[in-house]
Formats: C-alpha cells, structure tokens, sequence
C-alpha cells in the first residue's frame, strides 16, 4: 500500500538555503532568482513544465527564461538535459568546498601551526561578527583562508581590509579580492606597512584636490591622472611646491596633466629635489636660450649700399646715337 500526506498548497512551504540567499542571489539578475525559485517548487512536487510554461507563469518572455536557465547552469545551481533539469544540492557543493582531505603529518608540524591558527579563527570569528552579523556565508571563510596564505597579511590588515571595503559600501568578494591584491602589491604585510601606505593615499587624494581646483577641473582627478600624481610624489619625490611650477607651464595646454608629466619627468632626469635647484636650473636655461637667440654679429643693411659707377663722355656718346 501507499501512504501519502496531504497537505494544501495554501498551507505548505518551500525551502531555500540560507546559503543561497546569502552567497549566491546577491549576484544573480532578478529574472534569474525568480526562475530558481519557481524550479525549487517544481521540484518538490516532481511536476512537469515547459519553459513556455514557466514565461507565461512568471510573466516573462520565453527569450528570458532560456537567458535564466544558462545563467543558473553557469552558476552550477542546476544540470539540464533535453528533458529533465536537475536541482544541484548546493549545501552539499558547499560544503566540498570548503571539506579538506586530511594527510598525515608530524605532530610537530601541527602544533607549531596551533597559535597561528587559533589567532586566524578569532580574527575571522571577529570579521564575521563585525561586517556580517554573524552570518558570514561559508564562502567568504575559502576566500580569506586563501587571501591569508597568498598575500600573508597578518591578523590586523586582513580586519582593516574588510573595513575598508565595508567603509566604501562594497563588501563583496571580487571588490576585496581587488583591494587585497593592491595592498600585496604596495608589499604591505602588517599594520604598520598598511598605516604607511594609508597616510600617502590620504596626502595623494589631498593633493588631487588642490591640482583639481588649481587647474578648475570642476572633478575628481581620473584614475590616470592619480597614477601621475602617485609618480611625481612617491617616485620623484616630488611636493606640491615643485609640481605648482609644472602646473604653471601648462597653462593653454589642452591636456595639462601629460604635459606637467612630462616637464617633472625631464627635471626628475636632471636630478632636480628641490625648489632651490629648480630656480637654479630655469634661470640656466633661460640665460642659455637669450644666448642663443642673441646677434651673432651686426649685419650691413643692402639697401642703398652699393658702390656707384663712373661713365666717362664716350659712354654718353654712345647713348645718343642709338
């Protein structure tokens, strides 16, 4: 015999993983979203559909669906085949993830690893608390683990990391993993280096804003104008006082800021560090260019210099019998 519960639609439910809701809808289209869902119900009841079926129940055009369907195989959320879409157990994938086969190693190798490991579980433990509520999805806990092992942050960079992001309003893994490979490559490591790096990004965005207001920009500086100010500042060792008399040279210059690049890269070149060497340096080119343009010599005017003739009464003669 068959046992069967019967349940009214009105009175049941359909249940999604937190992890779904958390790690992955985030970054789904909403079209998308709602064609999983919709499947996830399907599914309970093993009910059949076609995707016609389901565009005309969603409202939404059949062109979406099948855009939906490949958005969410991508994504590995579901399998399809010419007449079945399986569901994929994504607490299970999840959890492969994050499951690591155990090898044997010595114990001295493990206890060695114990304090470092307790101090990376309470600064993840402290991440979660901080920027997620305590619901940090299974993912980001993959994503720091290998952010730990491929940039070797300590403990206080990876928190202040996530501040970071949180601060700007985009805590989401890619953006992190951005700004994480940005710190690794600036070297930075511990605290300190970070704190550095910090106070020159904060003396580059305060100089930016003076150059922008000096040159009425009426913006921001772009991303390749701030990678110029980051040279004049951090690889010529350049201060404001040197790149103003750049800037004064550009006037009319219809792209200011590669013409100043290029006036500070020529003086970085002549060795130029200070505002004392760069007079120095202008007023020996300027006293160079008025030699230069300078007469070499007085020259004779040709008008009316020429020696006069002399014609003896023979030539005259000659004119009047012609």
């Amino acid at each position: 015999m068959q046992f069967e519960f019967i349940k009214d639609i009105l009175l049941s439910d359909t249940l999604v993983p937190d992890i779904f809701l958390s790690d992955i809808m985030p970054r789904l289209p909403s079209d998308a979203v709602k064609v999983y869902l919709y499947c996830v119900f399907l599914s309970k009841y093993n009910k059949e559909a076609r995707p016609e079926d389901l565009a005309a129940k969603l409202d939404l055009s059949l062109d979406t669906v099948n855009a939906a369907f490949v958005i969410l195989e991508q994504e590995g959320l579901i399998l399809r085949t010419p007449n079945v879409i399986s569901l994929a157990n994504i607490k299970e994938q999840a959890i492969l993830k994050l499951y690591k086969k155990k090898t044997t190693s010595d114990a001295e190798a493990a206890n060695n690893k114990t304090q470092a490991n307790i101090k990376r579980n309470q600064c993840i433990d402290s991440i979660n608390k901080m920027f997620f509520q305590g619901i940090m999805a299974p993912s980001w806990y993959t994503a720091i683990d290998n952010w730990f092992s491929a940039y070797h942050f300590d403990e206080d960079v990876m928190v202040s990391l996530f501040k970071y992001c949180y601060d700007n309003n985009a805590l989401n893994i890619k953006y992190v993993e951005r700004v994480a490979a940005t710190w690794a490559s600036k070297n930075i490591t511990n605290h300190w280096e970070l704190e550095k790096y910090m106070e020159a990004c904060e003396r580059t965005r305060e100089i930016g804003k003076t150059i922008a207001k000096s040159l009425s920009l009426g913006r921001k500086l772009t991303s390749y104008e701030e990678k110029y100010l980051e040279t004049w500042l951090n690889e010529y060792g350049y201060d404001m006082t040197i790149i103003d008399e750049a800037l004064k040279l550009t006037v009319g210059k219809s792209t200011p800021f590669k013409s100043a690049h290029n006036i500070l890269t020529n003086w970085h070149k002549e060795g130029i560090k200070n505002l004392e060497q760069l007079k120095a340096y202008l007023e020996a080119s300027s006293s160079e260019r008025r030699k230069k343009s300078a007469p070499s010599g007085e020259k004779t005017s040709r008008i009316g210099n020429f020696q006069q003739r002399n014609y003896d009464d023979e030539f005259y003669d000659k004119l009047e019998k012609i």
